[in-house]
């Protein structure tokens, strides 16, 4: 009889149906996986709220959840040659999964070595297509996944536990962000991020937290963070994230553009600013908080709700000669720092702190009910895969 496991399905907007599918056969150039647990992002809400829309109505269902840990349950025979990995892989090892497939050949990587899925042109299927067919698992909101070959894979020690390993993937992005506004040269001073720069992060969420602690690690001087709820900005002082919070449920717009002044030196503004809240509005108080010269960094807002801000490029940019980042997702390469920060830098900051809250695949819509709630909304939460312990 052919084991089973649980997966989740979106297959409209707002809809999620929790079914069960059988494990598939195995190829020697594959691995399966137990979830151990897989991260909720805001991303994953935000195309959930906006699956009615271009480019997700086209391609119902899918399978949400990038944020993967878990640990090897089968191996093919031809599997480590297959994969990406610095170890060799065996059955009971814990991993961490980049859950993207670039195609490592179009116009942008040729050139521009961009070695990520947003940007290439024609990305592998593999992850986040039907799970209306095998292998089903193709995904992290499921009890297992299915590892494509070409998939970039970590192994981690067995003495982490997945409550850790799951942030891989976020504490990433809050590198990649850290890395962008670090790129400005150090002549003329213009690179003042590091050497005790002062940073500004606009969003308590795993995100955010994650670039604070980024911002930290690179060396910036004080970090402010602000967001809501309260509760959550407290964790992230007690972790080691912020030097200063502002909770947005207390001061206005306008007071906290002008409290990071009254921080700054010369009340000029703040060396860096990350957006991480994901709110169009906030990139318009991000940029009224860099300081002339500065840089300003957009990674929060992913998906197009429709919604957006009106920015007047001579005030806000032009006027004031800021440098200004996008950010997308982030290249591999990006979750060996992270795995490394955990390692070097796990007796300064509480990486775990941020992980407050574990639901069952069959909580799924508690789990999302709640990190929709603005007044109770976790840090981060993750669904528990058949490999959690």
């Amino acid at each position: 009889m052919l084991q089973k496991g649980m997966i989740t399905k979106l297959t409209a907007k707002n809809t999620i149906e929790i079914c069960s599918e059988n494990v598939p056969v195995l190829r020697d150039d594959g691995i399966l996986i137990e979830t151990g647990l897989a991260g909720i992002c805001g991303t994953d809400i935000h195309i959930i709220e906006n699956a009615d829309r271009v480019p997700f109505k086209n391609v119902l269902p899918i399978t949400l959840g990038h944020e993967i840990t878990g640990r090897v349950c089968k191996i093919g025979k031809n599997a480590n040659g297959a994969m990406y990995c610095d170890d060799q892989l065996a059955e009971g090892d814990k991993v961490v999964l980049y859950a993207f497939l670039p195609c490592g050949n179009c116009w942008w990587e040729r050139n521009l070595g961009t070695s990520h899925n947003l940007i290439c042109d024609h990305p592998r299927e593999g992850y986040f297509t039907n799970p209306d067919k095998p292998p089903y698992f193709v995904a992290g909101w499921s009890d297992y996944m299915y590892i494509q070959p070409g998939s970039h894979l970590w192994k981690v020690p067995d003495d982490m536990p997945f409550e850790l390993s799951v942030l891989t993937e976020p504490f990433s992005m809050g590198i990649r962000a850290v890395n962008k506004a670090l790129s400005l040269p150090g002549w003329k001073n213009l690179q003042t991020t590091g050497f005790g720069g002062m940073a500004v992060v606009l969003g308590a969420g795993a995100i955010g937290i994650s670039t604070a602690i980024a911002a930290k690690i690179a060396g910036c001087g004080k970090v402010v963070l602000i967001g809501g709820p309260k509760k959550n900005l407290d964790i992230a002082v007690k972790s080691g994230a912020a030097d200063e919070i502002i909770d947005i449920m207390e001061i206005s717009s306008e007071e906290r553009i002008e409290k990071i002044r009254q921080m700054s030196d010369y009340r000029a503004g703040a060396d860096v600013v990350f957006e991480a809240a994901g709110v169009p509005q906030a990139f318009l108080e991000a940029l009224e908080m860099t300081r002339k010269e500065g840089t300003c960094v957009e990674l929060g807002c992913l998906i197009d709700d429709g919604s957006a801000a009106t920015v007047n490029v001579a005030t806000h940019i032009v006027a004031k000669d800021i440098t200004l980042y996008g950010v997308t997702n982030q290249p591999p390469q990006d979750f060996t720092k992270a795995l490394k920060c955990f390692k070097s830098f796990g007796d300064r900051f509480d990486f775990e702190a941020m992980l407050t809250h574990t639901f069952g695949l069959d909580e799924f819509q508690q789990a999302i009910d709640l990190v929709k709630d603005p007044v109770n909304k976790p840090i981060k939460a993750a669904f528990k895969g058949k490999g959690y312990k």
